[in-house]
């Protein structure tokens, strides 16, 4: 009942400005840019999450739908995140990959402030957490009835914030006995996604990792995103009672 009242009535689609075509079928060409934010803009995103009872999954998810907003003039954005699966103790030592997408549906519009935007998006998350079993396979099979061959169902954009040392180039080498274990460095070329943005804790700052359809984006395109986006945290962080549309990060 939840996710059906939830995506009721005409799905939003998200018109980001592309440099190319879509094709007419989903191309999972791609590539990713990695960059970071300071230290110090990392701890005042952590105190603000706490200040506002919430987490630093939901403050970085309200940053990334107002990115979203300022780029494509939408109100209505559905961002997907991936979310574990182990909700039963007899779970725990059960190899295997138990995870589940959840489609989190969010209202930016330009009267709010991001701190009234951030608890909308709070109780939101909440709310989908608390529904978190539904599997997302069930919803696609009930809301997108009209699909589009050249996107992903339901949503195109993905946001995810992981709190382990996700990168190979963070993994340390390891020394059991007579054996050494180095991490292996593979380039990714593909995207599943038209964007996907990771975050990933390391220490006292946060890397993100930026996933990009190569069929929709140049690189330079990208480039100019991060800088956009980077140029956001920092509004942010300044003034967090600043309403949406007096956010200016768009020359």
């Amino acid at each position: 009942k939840f996710w059906l009242e939830e995506f009721a009535g005409d799905m939003p689609v998200l018109n980001l400005p592309v440099d190319f075509s879509r094709p007419a079928v989903q191309s999972f060409a791609g590539d990713s840019r990695v960059f970071e934010i300071e230290s110090g803009q990392a701890n005042v995103l952590n105190e603000l999450a706490l200040k506002n009872e919430t987490t630093l999954f939901m403050v970085l998810l309200t940053i990334y739908n107002i990115f979203l907003f300022k780029l494509s003039s939408r109100e209505d954005i559905v961002v997907g995140t991936p979310i574990a699966g182990r909700n039963h103790a007899e779970l725990g030592s059960v190899i295997g990959m138990f995870v589940n997408t959840l489609a989190l549906r969010n209202y930016p519009t330009g009267e709010k402030t991001f701190l009234t935007f951030l608890e909308e998006v709070k109780e939101n998350a909440l709310q989908v957490f608390e529904n978190r079993e539904y599997p997302f396979e069930e919803l696609v099979e009930t809301v997108s009835v009209n699909r589009d061959a050249g996107r992903n169902p339901v949503f195109d954009v993905v946001f995810a914030l992981q709190n382990f040392q996700a990168r190979t180039d963070t993994i340390p080498e390891v020394d059991i006995e007579e054996l050494k274990f180095k991490p292996f460095k593979k380039e990714r070329k593909t995207a599943k996604f038209d964007m996907n943005m990771m975050a990933v804790e390391k220490g006292d700052s946060i890397s993100f990792i930026f996933e990009y359809s190569t069929r929709l984006f140049r690189e330079e395109t990208i480039d100019r995103f991060i800088r956009y986006f980077k140029e956001l945290v920092s509004h942010v962080i300044e003034m967090p009672g600043l309403e949406i549309s007096d956010i200016d990060i768009i020359p």
